[in-house]
């Protein structure tokens, strides 16, 4: 299985987590079975956001382990066939550890609202017509 997870930069700060996967960004893709790691600009996986998430299934990835997720996100990521992990730090060898370990939390919407700002974050539940609550 390979799982992705969202870096800064693959020249310079390949191995620290970015906060969300971004279509301008870099990606690491991990092999678990063959541990090894593949680190690229995302646009030389995906022109555009609406690919990347093909490309990477293509790719083998199942996993997505990020530091940040929105909610809108979040559902076409697991509607996707994603799983999503709340990444641990900003250490990618540590997060390849402890997701091999069992270690990382699943990304739920509770988490995910955290960065909803979209809306601001005042509805308990994503949907594309956010009402206000108060």
């Amino acid at each position: 299985m390979k799982i992705a997870i969202p870096i800064v930069n693959i020249d310079i700060m390949k191995n620290n987590i970015a906060s969300s996967l971004s279509v301008v960004g870099s990606i690491c893709i991990y092999d678990t079975e063959t541990d090894v790691a593949n680190h690229m600009r995302t646009l030389d996986l995906a022109p555009n956001m609406g690919e990347l998430l093909p490309a990477l299934a293509f790719e083998g990835v199942r996993v997505i382990v990020s530091q940040q997720v929105h909610p809108m996100a979040l559902k076409v990521l697991v509607n996707s066939g994603f799983k999503v992990f709340r990444a641990s730090g900003v250490d990618v060898d540590k997060n390849i550890q402890m997701y091999k370990a069992g270690e990382l939390m699943k990304f739920d919407m509770g988490g995910a609202m955290e960065f909803a700002d979209a809306c601001g974050g005042a509805c308990d539940a994503c949907d594309v017509e956010c009402k206000d609550t108060k």
